[in-house]
């Protein structure tokens, strides 16, 4: 078998599974047992990393849709204030001395 077409991982397994298994301890077999234990902490702290921003994600869509509902009531609120409110108001006639500036 050509072992430089290999990842490490097939190459790794290779070395320590299956049939014709190399019984070696040298440099190159802790080396890759090292790169396997580095790789797997990796791949754990990634999982973490996505849970947490998962979570955050959450909190966030949360965040903006509570917003958007404020902003709905707000632009509602305002709506009848324009529609309503200010025609009532210009209706209405203000003697000089009753506004306090």
């Amino acid at each position: 078998l050509n072992t430089r077409s290999m990842r490490p991982k097939q190459w790794y397994q290779r070395r320590v599974r299956g049939p014709n298994i190399e019984l070696v301890r040298d440099p190159v077999q802790y080396g890759l047992v090292e790169e396997v234990g580095q790789i797997t902490d990796s791949v754990e702290a990634l999982s973490a990393k996505l849970n947490e921003s998962m979570g955050k994600l959450r909190n966030l869509e949360s965040n903006k849709k509570a917003l958007e509902e404020d902003i709905a009531i707000k632009t509602n609120s305002l709506n009848i204030d324009q529609s309503q409110c200010l025609r009532l108001r210009k209706t209405l006639v203000w003697r000089r001395h009753e506004i306090n500036f």
